[in-house]
């Protein structure tokens, strides 16, 4: 599944357009629920910290898009000029197509692009009929990428076995090692600059091709979630309580401990197997919110509703008192209804868009 600057448009449409005509699927079930009756959605056991304290992720949840009715519908300017000016939305929208590239180019490095399907309605491909597996969310960790679903693992083994027929960017593997439930699949020709893990629940690879260790990299979060990690969530009190305010929602967009950076888009290697061409698109929602400058520590995620009437979105940082008083006024700008508070250097916001700018080509 390929896709091109409209596809791209569609997704960050999808995920934010509330007036968008059909209906958008249900959330119950969808994975980002809690796991465990607390308040933390199901994704955080994925999550680990770095070498220095530092997380940084984003997560999106495919079933939204399931039974979006979308047509040829595309973003207009004005749409892609609140994006930018409200980062409650448009740091969860950037997150999606940030994702879809990681997706997309993640699963042709692979060979895989016709054997796994994630985010149907008008994405789904003429090949669609060919493909086993579904992906049904997606977390970008630290270092890694974790698709969570249904996936045939007899089919994806069959592709990442056999030596690819034309070129393209996948090559040939070879099962070289297990984690837990999961089968680790390495180069056959003894590169071990990648790898991925495969288990009849999950796809982990690493988030981009230039990894010191491949195999660790994917080793961590499904370590974690197995509980034979530390979560980041547990390790930090300040990092369970910005996922537990603010981490629960359709997209979501998170960092701590370090400066926020915009999600990167596609899985870049130092063989250039993502050109400028292929990030095409994604650019326009790309927004730099220079009013996050020096805030160290942040969440923001997205829910739209079970029948597209609305969209919901919330927010949590730990700010110093001039970082707040330059991110408030931003913050829910272009809701119908918002709110912010502040107290003892945190912050919280909550915002709800009844519609949003969104026209047909």
């Amino acid at each position: 599944m390929d896709l091109n600057r409209r596809h791209m448009l569609t997704v960050a449409g999808v995920s934010a357009a509330t007036s968008v005509a059909g209906c958008v699927g249900s959330l119950e079930g969808s994975g980002n629920g809690t796991d465990d009756g607390g308040d933390l959605p199901s994704y955080h056991r994925w999550l680990t910290t770095d070498d220095d304290g530092e997380v940084g992720y984003s997560y999106v949840d495919w079933s939204v898009f399931d039974t979006a009715a979308t047509g040829d519908r595309t973003t207009s300017n004005e749409s892609t000029s609140w994006a930018e000016m409200d980062p409650m939305i448009g740091l969860p929208m950037t997150g999606a197509v940030a994702a879809a590239l990681l997706i997309n180019f993640g699963l042709r490095s692979y060979g895989l692009e016709d054997e796994v399907t994630y985010g149907k309605s008008d994405l789904e491909t003429d090949d669609a009929e060919a493909e086993t597996s579904t992906v049904e969310t997606m977390v970008s960790t630290n270092e890694a990428v974790v698709l969570t679903g249904d996936i045939d693992t007899d089919a994806v083994d069959a592709v990442l076995t056999t030596e690819p027929e034309t070129f393209s960017f996948a090559e040939q593997y070879e099962r070289t090692d297990e984690i837990g439930d999961y089968d680790v699949y390495t180069p056959s020709d003894g590169d071990e600059t990648d790898a991925v893990a495969v288990s009849d629940g999950a796809l982990v690879f690493p988030l981009t091709m230039v990894v010191d260790d491949p195999v660790a990299a994917i080793r961590t979060p499904i370590d974690a979630a197995a509980g034979d990690a530390t979560r980041a969530t547990d390790e930090s009190d300040g990092f369970e309580w910005l996922v537990s305010t603010a981490g629960t929602g359709t997209l979501v967009v998170g960092w701590y401990g370090g400066e926020f950076e915009p999600p990167a888009g596609g899985r870049e290697g130092a063989d250039g197997n993502v050109t400028d061409s292929d990030r095409e698109g994604y650019g326009e929602f790309d927004a730099e919110y220079t009013e996050l400058d020096g805030v160290e520590s942040g969440i923001a995620s997205l829910t739209v509703s079970e029948n597209g009437a609305q969209a919901s979105a919330d927010f949590a940082a730990f700010l110093e008192a001039d970082d707040a008083s330059r991110l408030e006024a931003s913050l829910g700008s272009s809701a119908a209804e918002s709110s912010v508070e502040i107290e003892d250097g945190r912050m919280t916001a909550s915002a709800t868009w009844n519609s949003l700018e969104y026209r047909s080509e």
